[in-house]
């Protein structure tokens, strides 16, 4: 009998744990990792592309990490390289057409931010699908901080944005920040 509702207990603290666990699994990605910071560290936004969406996202994170009281340096403009191919002239016939089909040249433009171009201690790329942030440090190219930039209910059920999470992150990382504008 004792056995018995010894096994009980255990399973149902397994029961708490597992559950506990499972819990901890499901909440956001947040990653921080503590590395040498500079005296007075900068920080440069870059969104995952130039489509307006992406670059609004990355004015917004830029935004928060200003109002933290960190320096935030402009971000480079892109560089476009262009290719062009020559298709050599290629004929053909649709299929039941007498109509020709001649091949045109093809083009092909790709849009990049030179990482050496950028002036600042950190870099923080953003992506406005997933609403992940990640910042690294440039010199080392080390991922740093990873979190997903929604906004929460904290343990006591208060509800907070998603700049809570950034200045934490920032802080996490050694970089002195102002609670003052969240």
């Amino acid at each position: 009998m004792f056995y018995n509702k010894m096994n009980k207990l255990f399973g149902i603290s397994l029961l708490f744990l597992g559950t506990g666990l499972l819990g901890c699994v499901t909440k956001t990605l947040e990653i921080v990792v503590l590395r040498d910071v500079p005296e007075s560290p900068s920080f440069v936004v870059i969104p995952a592309n130039d489509f307006l969406r992406e670059v609004e996202f990355a004015n917004s994170v830029e935004d928060a990490i200003i109002s933290a009281g960190v320096r935030v340096v402009i971000r480079p403009s892109t560089k476009e390289v262009t290719t062009e191919k020559r298709v050599q002239e290629a004929e053909g016939r649709q299929a039941g057409s007498n109509e020709s089909i001649l091949a045109a040249d093809a083009k092909l433009t790709e849009k990049y931010f030179a990482f050496d171009a950028i002036q600042a201690d950190y870099i923080v790329h953003t992506y406005a699908n997933s609403r992940h942030v990640k910042i690294s440090k440039k010199e080392s190219r080390e991922i740093l901080a990873i979190f997903e930039a929604q906004s929460f209910r904290d343990a006591a059920g208060k509800f907070q944005t998603w700049h809570v999470k950034l200045h934490k992150a920032l802080e996490r990382m050694g970089i002195p920040v102002s609670h003052n504008h969240y």
